[in-house]
């Protein structure tokens, strides 16, 4: 047994600090062992509290609040297997490279190892996937620095240059409920100025220079950008390095450089497309570049993965500030991590400042002549794409439906895909250019989680704001939404003005791209795996308005009336698997074509 008024005051100075020190919200779910902690929270009046029934929808819930805030958000959970149900958001928000705080209550270390009821071992729990995996011990008696310091600590270390989740875990021993204190021992501790740093270390000048040295001879540079952990600040410092080099940018839909008043003219969109056209020898010739910047994670787009793997003899930077920052593709011949603006920017102005660093042969009309053969085969891959949506001859597929959200959207608004096929088509169909925040979970790219995390990006604009908006529109497949319907509560009961796309195919469609494809039986059965779901019901389940429409030739006008609306609301696209396959494969041999024609 514990003393509840020492649990109390030890409670109550773990969430004092966290909110000295920049925490805002927390989300939980429902629990005894977590009491101490979640009085706490009820009592702080600058904490909002974002109530569960489900561990991992809270855990989402909370990603998608450090997304969009860039703090961290806590996740307050019992003790036992509730615990395990963040597991896929913490490795989400450490691939992602996004501040997160798990705070797990436990049962006392002696119940450790024994067989007492909804008890496990909770120490070190989510492994390699934390930055700091702590251990807040038992309440002491009298002194609350020690606890203070350890909440300053936590959250110090989901921020800096290396940004992601941490894991404080609570032995707590009953009884839990908390007793009334006066102002004495609440105000224990020391006084400090909240400890985060956002910023990171400022950029290595030996760094700079050797990635401006890697460019000397390049007169034939291309800049690659993945997705990003900031892409509001990073899209920008793309644009001026672009600016700066005059190479032409391969933007991915989540890097900040792809849709926004920023993106740069020599943005490429339809790289996609038509790096599937490879190897022909023609075009690997005119598109060989001879180096390449590139800056943030991997990009969705496989054919781009595949031509940069085929450039091992080129010079490759690699300016990442990723956890994970090792080349998968082994091809990189210079890794840098740091914080990607700020680094960018240094890059930038380095090559500003000495122009003489860059060779005699990367002169302007050299680097025009080279990005305007990137973007005349843009031009023509885009319009073949445009050509085949707008023909009598093509069929509507889901791309049609990537693309029409981004043109009935309007400027400013958040855009998030879910992924599988949601971002691919973005990224191929969707073109760019169009200020929008576009987010989604490129971190470990699960679809698990989707509904909660875009709730979290809603509720941090909820929190921030009060003058309305444009709602946020999630494109979301239908296993994804259907992995994630218990996200639907939080929605709901916070009337989150969010547009759900649910382009639903009754099953896998993804796989249709995959040579298993040609595998039958066993494909349908165990790939494509069809569920016949109508989300009708999910929508009445929760009291959220719906709208269905039975082919993508009809998305566009049912968005347009969908987006007119308020609150939360659905809208189901249906689509059939083997159409659209063949609809990508005709849009595929279209940019072929329009692309020989240039060659």
């Amino acid at each position: 047994m514990s003393d509840p008024a020492v649990t109390t005051a030890w409670a109550r100075a773990f969430i004092d600090e966290l909110a000295r020190a920049g925490v805002e919200h927390v989300c939980l779910a429902p629990g005894s062992r977590s009491t101490p902690l979640v009085m706490a929270c009820a009592r702080e009046s600058r904490i909002r509290m974002w109530v569960h029934l489900d561990e991992r929808c809270a855990g989402f819930f909370a990603l998608g609040l450090g997304k969009t805030t860039r703090r961290p958000a806590a996740v307050i959970t019992t003790s036992g297997t509730a615990t395990a149900n963040l597991f896929p958001a913490v490795i989400e928000a450490s691939h992602a490279g996004v501040p997160f705080l798990a705070l797990t209550a436990d049962r006392p270390r002696r119940f450790r190892g024994t067989d007492a009821n909804q008890t496990i071992d909770q120490s070190q729990l989510y492994g390699s996937f934390v930055r700091e995996s702590l251990d807040a011990g038992e309440a002491p008696a009298g002194d609350l620095r020690g606890i203070r310091e350890l909440a300053a600590g936590a959250v110090a270390a989901t921020g800096g240059m290396d940004p992601g989740p941490v894991h404080v875990n609570f032995p707590l021993d009953k009884p839990l409920e908390p007793v009334e204190l006066g102002a004495e021992p609440e105000a224990d501790g020391v006084s400090r100025e909240p400890v985060m740093d956002q910023s990171g270390a400022a950029p290595a000048e030996d760094e700079v220079r050797a990635v401006v040295a890697a460019l000397e001879t390049a007169s034939r540079g291309l800049i690659v950008v993945g997705p990003v952990p900031d892409p509001q600040t990073a899209g920008p410092a793309i644009r001026d390095l672009a600016r700066a080099t005059g190479f032409p940018v391969l933007a991915d839909p989540l890097s900040g450089a792809r849709f926004g008043e920023h993106c740069a003219a020599n943005v490429v969109v339809a790289y996609d497309l038509f790096l599937a056209c490879l190897p022909d020898p023609n075009l690997r010739e005119v598109l060989e570049p001879d180096a390449v910047i590139r800056i943030g994670g991997a990009p969705v787009s496989a054919s781009l993965s595949a031509f940069l793997s085929d450039l091992a003899h080129v010079p490759q930077v690699r300016i990442t500030s990723g956890h994970y920052w090792k080349d998968h593709l082994s091809v990189a011949s210079l890794s840098v991590r740091a914080e990607v603006a700020s680094f960018v920017r240094a890059v930038t102005e380095e090559l500003s400042s000495h122009p003489s660093l860059v060779s005699e042969s990367s002169t302007p009309d050299t680097a025009r002549s080279w990005c305007e053969q990137w973007t005349e085969i843009d031009r023509a891959a885009s319009q073949a794409v445009l050509d085949f949506r707008t023909s009598d001859a093509g069929d509507a597929f889901e791309g049609d439906v990537l693309a029409a959200v981004v043109a009935g959207v309007t400027d400013g608004t958040t855009l998030f895909v879910s992924n599988s096929m949601p971002v691919r088509d973005l990224d191929a169909y969707a073109g760019g250019g169009k200020p929008l925040h576009v987010y989604g979970n490129r971190g470990a790219s699960g679809i698990d989680g989707i509904v909660s995390t875009v709730a979290g990006i809603a509720a941090a604009g909820v929190a921030a704001t009060s003058d309305g908006g444009s709602p946020i529109v999630a494109v979301v497949g239908d296993i994804a939404f259907y992995h994630d319907m218990n996200g639907l509560l939080a929605v709901a009961e916070h009337q989150l003005d969010i547009v759900f796309v649910v382009i639903n195919n009754d099953g896998g469609g993804i796989f249709h791209m995959l040579p298993i494809r040609d595998h039958e039986p066993e494909f349908t059965k165990y790939f494509a795996t069809a569920h016949g779901l109508d989300f009708r019901h999910a929508a009445e389940l929760y009291g959220i308005p719906y709208r269905r429409v039975e082919h993508p030739s009809g998305a566009a006008d049912a968005l347009e009336e969908v987006l007119a609306g308020t609150g939360p609301r659905i809208l189901e696209v249906r689509s059939d698997r083997e159409q659209n396959q063949r609809s990508r494969e005709a849009v595929g041999e279209a940019v072929r074509r329009a692309v020989s024609t240039l060659l």
